[in-house]
């Protein structure tokens, strides 16, 4: 990718209903104990809202997440020139992957399997491709499509190894995890709260998920609708999140199929038992918005899952369970 401006999902921010709030060195408190932490994790807006308990136990339970969110990123950031993605794209190989780095991989191509391949964790040579070609100063143009065709070519997750001892991919190929990671930190974090007896509990880091508990009041964008989360996680995904053309035809949300950026959605939401499903299931579904059959035949592999896709005009269309 092309530096933070370029962060495929930055500005896509589910926030937190919590009323009046005042800082508390470093974490803040509602009238109703509500302590909430707020920072970045892989490149998006992060927080973390505990409810009832102290500020003593609010901050130990902040001081885990902190460090949870570290160890992933040395595993999954494209911005951490020691993570395992960053060794593995400039080398071609990654021996003894961590178990999260093998988990995270293949379940990605599960969802490039079951979303007919709209789902893509290869499609990294040809967003960085595009970013490079846009983010010339003054280049208004389309790209050159052989240089499209040569970076979509590149873009076959059949061609990734899998192994307990090593991950390869094939020479010119890159992978990213940019439209699943900020879930499955989402849920690793979450399983590690957990852990600790934790309850009402709002974890929001790129996605959002709220642990066993109380229902939380959360807005999403950019369609400004407020819902109420128990027990469950939200992932939206929507074109206006990055561009990179100045006139929106080109975007983040990229078919590796055709070599070009999805249209006909203004957002896509999904609700799920855990935020790495709600994660890939809405990107995944964004870049299919074009065929009404696949994206039928993609929800329907997933029927826990809820579905809300929003277009520019008319009313939402709605897919599996209700939100």
């Amino acid at each position: 990718m092309n530096g933070h401006a370029l962060t495929r999902r930055r500005f896509l921010k589910i926030t937190a209903a919590l009323g009046g709030s005042a800082l508390i060195g470093g974490a803040r408190a509602d009238g109703s104990g509500t302590f909430v932490w707020s920072g970045t994790s892989m490149g998006a807006d992060a927080k973390l809202s505990i409810a009832g308990g102290d500020r003593a136990e609010a901050r130990r339970l902040v001081a885990l997440t902190l460090g949870e969110i570290d160890r992933l990123e040395r595993c999954f950031s494209l911005y951490r020139r020691e993570s395992e993605l960053v060794r593995l794209n400039a080398t071609g190989r990654l021996d003894a992957p961590s178990i999260d780095f093998r988990i995270l991989l293949a379940r990605a191509l599960a969802y490039w399997r079951g979303t007919e391949g709209a789902f893509n964790p290869a499609v990294q040579p040809l967003w960085t491709l595009l970013a490079a070609h846009f983010g010339r100063s003054g280049n208004g143009a389309d790209p050159d499509p052989r240089a499209v065709e040569r970076a979509r070519a590149l873009a076959d997750p059949g061609r990734v190894s899998l192994t307990a001892s090593r991950v390869a991919i094939a020479p010119g190929m890159g992978l990213t995890f940019n439209g699943i990671a900020q879930g499955y930190v989402t849920d690793r974090v979450s399983e590690l709260l957990l852990a600790q007896g934790c309850h009402d509990v709002l974890v929001q880091l790129g996605e959002i998920r709220a642990l066993p508990g109380k229902p939380w009041d959360v807005r999403i964008a950019p369609a400004g609708t407020l819902l109420s989360l128990e027990n469950a996680a939200l992932a939206t995904s929507a074109p206006d999140g990055t561009r990179l053309s100045a006139d929106g035809r080109w975007h983040h949300l990229l078919d590796a199929r055709t070599g070009r950026s999805a249209h006909g959605v203004a957002s896509v939401t999904v609700k799920a038992a855990h935020a790495t499903q709600a994660d890939a299931l809405s990107t995944a579904l964004a870049v299919a918005v074009a065929d009404e059959q696949a994206r039928r035949r993609i929800a329907a592999r997933y029927p826990d899952a809820g579905i809300v896709l929003r277009r520019r005009h008319g009313a939402p269309e709605m897919l599996g369970r209700p939100l």
